[in-house]
């Protein structure tokens, strides 16, 4: 008998550890790992995650107009909270109107966009400078 039970033991251990491993394989999945790459939380088609030359849409109040071709435009989804929109010969919408904005996102010089845009003293335009502003092409007052 003790070498009957010898030979069982083992046995009966390689079974166990089989019963266990299936054991594990089946219960529950385990929590998703976090991705290496950062995802961004800033939603795509934003301000924040546009660049230099993309193709922008914005749904904004006006909190302010500067000229007939420049005015400021107010949301929480927006860099700062604000954005300049530039403009030719399209209406001019006052404050605080909502508008949709469909244009180009550029690198805003007040020195180099005066004269296309009619802007005026560059008192107004400060906080805009160096930063994006958007070349508006369509513009719809709500």
């Amino acid at each position: 008998m003790s070498r009957r039970h010898g030979r069982v033991h083992p046995a009966a251990a390689t079974l166990s550890a089989v019963v266990l491993l299936a054991g594990g394989c089946t219960g529950e999945p385990a929590a998703p790992r976090p991705s290496p790459v950062p995802t961004p939380t800033t939603a795509l088609g934003t301000v924040a995650r546009a660049e230099v030359g993309d193709q922008l849409t914005v749904t904004a109040s006006v909190e302010r107009v500067i000229t007939d071709g420049a005015f400021v435009v107010r949301d929480v989804d927006l860099t700062d909270g604000a954005l300049l929109v530039l403009s030719t010969g399209l209406t001019v919408p006052a404050a605080p109107q909502l508008v949709t904005v469909e244009g180009t996102v550029i690198r805003f010089s007040h020195r180099d966009l005066t004269g296309r845009y009619h802007l005026g003293p560059p008192g107004p335009y400060r906080a805009f400078e160096g930063g994006r502003a958007l070349v508006a092409r369509e513009l719809t007052v709500w």
